[in-house]
């Protein structure tokens, strides 16, 4: 009786695994963190917080919620980064 509760929670295990895996590499917000977390202060650097500061309070104002207001924000900070970093090369 043992082996196929094991065999469940593995089972179970893998589900779980794999479907946070998969939510938090579409995740704007983790994307945006990460990519701040590991790249030089410069200019793209600038305009992106720049980007995502300006939609993040314009969203707020529109009265969108404040995760939603953030996801929105990072999307478009991401977009302006990878947009800054392709003129710039």
């Amino acid at each position: 009786m043992k082996y196929p509760i094991f065999f469940f929670g593995f089972v179970l295990a893998i589900v779980v695994g794999m479907s946070m895996v998969f939510t938090n590499y579409n995740n704007p917000v983790d994307r945006l963190n990460m990519l701040m977390a590991d790249q030089p202060l410069d200019d793209c650097y600038d305009n992106t917080m720049e980007a995502w500061f300006i939609e993040f309070n314009t969203n707020q104002q529109e009265g969108v919620t404040m995760e939603e207001a953030d996801k929105i924000a990072a999307e478009k900070a991401v977009s302006e980064y990878d947009e800054c970093h392709s003129t710039n090369k």
